[in-house]
């Protein structure tokens, strides 16, 4: 038999070296399946209330309101924007820092915490390592979003995009969802906005009542093009 019909000591540590590669990736995978496999269960906030006390769950609503104290807790309330049901939640000081330092009132957040249901309304204590930001306030609140759930967000600042468009007598501006079926009235004294008409925006703006029009009304603080 010819010297080349056996492999050579290259190429065995060759195929050591592919087996061991494989072998890790394997591995990881395992690991990562494990991971994402593994946790406490996903609930809805209406349901948190019928859950046992003391139990370990994962919910994931929208940020309505946030307060801090001096012992570095923080308690905020988490909302459905389907049903309008909100939780109540205490964050713990962990390795990462409390919500106040990168939430804002629309967020999408996820909590990990366990549910206290001894008290008179449910809450989910929590650390701030459990605490994730899915999704910024602006891919939440869309338009309709805000129309329909108008009540958890009034007299907030929040972030929202859409359209700026005149309204149909010509006088004044309105925000406008993508597809034209919701709208709110821009009130501003301050900025210039018919420089921004037609275009789609990104405001920053305190939403509020306005009992004078019978209507929601925006007050932007700041303004950005297609963000």
């Amino acid at each position: 038999m010819s010297q080349g019909a056996f492999p050579t000591c290259e190429m065995l540590r060759l195929l050591d070296e592919k087996a061991v590669a494989i072998i890790l990736v394997c591995i990881l995978s395992s690991i990562i399946l494990l991971g994402t496999s593994g946790g406490p269960p996903l609930v809805e906030i209406s349901d948190v209330q019928t859950i046992e006390d003391g139990m370990t769950v994962k919910v994931v609503g929208s940020l309505v309101d946030l307060r801090t104290y001096d012992s570095g807790s923080e308690s905020m309330i988490i909302a459905s924007l389907n049903d309008r049901t909100t939780i109540k939640v205490v964050s713990t000081p962990g390795v990462k820092p409390q919500p106040s330092a990168y939430a804002h009132v629309g967020d999408e957040l996820q909590i990990d915490g366990e549910i206290g249901n001894s008290g008179t309304v449910p809450v989910i204590f929590t650390t701030s390592d459990d605490v994730t930001r899915l999704r910024r306030s602006e891919q939440v609140l869309t338009v309709e979003v805000v129309s329909n759930n108008w009540l958890l967000f009034e007299g907030d600042v929040i972030r929202i995009k859409g359209i700026l468009r005149t309204t149909g007598v010509g006088v004044g501006i309105r925000f406008y969802d993508c597809a034209d079926r919701y709208s709110i009235a821009i009130m501003s004294n301050d900025h210039d906005l018919t420089r921004y008409v037609g275009s789609t925006v990104t405001l920053t703006a305190t939403l509020y009542f306005d009992h004078r029009l019978n209507a929601l009304a925006l007050e932007p603080i700041t303004v950005l093009i297609g963000k």
